[in-house]
């Protein structure tokens, strides 16, 4: 849902003048606010979080279910595929911070939820 309609949906059946005044913006700002699609940034979405009593996140769109790899990971894997890399590598992301034993521990529990899923399907 676009973030104007998310916005008129929290409004309810309050006026934008009431709300535009407890919020100390124009009704213009207000009402250009509830005709855009994307997500104003910085004070203005703290704001509105903030006096709607919702975190910021609910402005944004739920991540779709299914993630689709990008074309430069594909490109990646594709190199290390070309570089005679192991078939049981497994790709992972964390921050740099994390120490080598939790990546290695994601790596496993990727590694048995394949084997799982494979079973089932055998």
């Amino acid at each position: 849902m676009p973030f104007g309609q998310l916005l008129r949906r929290l409004r309810g059946t309050r006026s934008q003048k009431d709300v535009a005044g407890d919020l100390g913006m124009p009704i213009t700002t207000l009402s250009t606010l509830e005709n855009q699609d994307t997500v104003p940034r910085g004070p203005v979405l703290k704001k509105l979080g903030d006096y709607f009593g919702v975190p910021m996140t609910y402005f944004y769109a739920a991540p779709t279910s299914e993630m689709r790899p990008s074309d430069a990971a594909k490109d990646w894997l594709l190199s290390l595929r070309q570089q005679g890399a192991n078939k049981d590598v497994i790709a992972t992301h964390a921050p740099p911070e994390y120490p080598d034993e939790i990546k290695q521990q994601f790596a496993e529990k990727i590694k048995q939820k394949k084997r799982a899923e494979t079973s089932d399907r055998e």
